[in-house]
């Protein structure tokens, strides 16, 4: 797997992933680091307490030192490595249904009731999208009777206004009603996928 396929595409996203990731990366390899340095010096003296006694020559023991060092540090990246790729690639499934639900709060931020979420997994993200769907049926069903209803009132002002001044201007309300209500747009339903964020 590709080390860009772990990162998000949308920017916004892939920067809150890497906020997530980095400082734990760098707080592990740190911690590792410091490890090795602290064995290293606790090696060091012991190997110089066993010098005298072995007659081992002092090129010998560090080279020995040296060769274990570089090979702690090689298995160190690795696993640090290791762990950032994991580590990206779990923000990564957390990324992705955030995005999506975050594209739908836009389309709806816009009026548009015809949208609704479909996630891939079945996690909470998934009980979210849910919610959100009821919402948006809730809301359009409420603004289909609330169009009904102003279709209905609309002609009874209508003809009331021809009698009175008031009914007139109930007529006229009534109509800024419906122009008020015409935000909400009962457009065909549409899914917002994760594989298209």
């Amino acid at each position: 797997m590709a080390f860009s396929r772990l990162l998000h595409h949308h920017g916004a996203h892939r920067a809150r992933q890497l906020r997530w990731v980095l400082p734990a990366v760098a707080l592990l390899f740190l911690a590792a680091l410091v490890t090795l340095l602290v064995q290293y010096e606790l090696s060091d003296q012991a190997v110089q307490r066993e010098f005298f006694r072995a007659h081992k020559t002092i090129g010998h023991t560090g080279e020995l030192l040296t060769r274990g060092l570089v090979a702690g540090t090689v298995v160190l990246t690795l696993i640090v490595l290791a762990l950032g790729g994991w580590a990206l690639r779990l923000t990564h499934r957390i990324v992705r249904p955030v995005h999506t639900l975050h594209l739908a709060l836009d389309a709806l931020g816009t009026g548009d009731l015809g949208v609704r979420v479909e996630l891939a997994r079945a996690d909470e993200f998934q009980e979210v999208g849910a919610a959100l769907n009821r919402l948006v049926e809730t809301f359009a069903s409420t603004l289909g009777r609330i169009h009904a209803l102003v279709d209905r009132i609309d002609p009874i002002a209508a003809a009331a206004a021809r009698d009175r001044p008031a009914e007139a201007r109930l007529h006229e309300l009534v109509r800024e009603l419906d122009v008020t209500m015409d935000f909400f747009r009962l457009e065909p339903r549409r899914l917002i996928r994760e594989e298209d964020g």
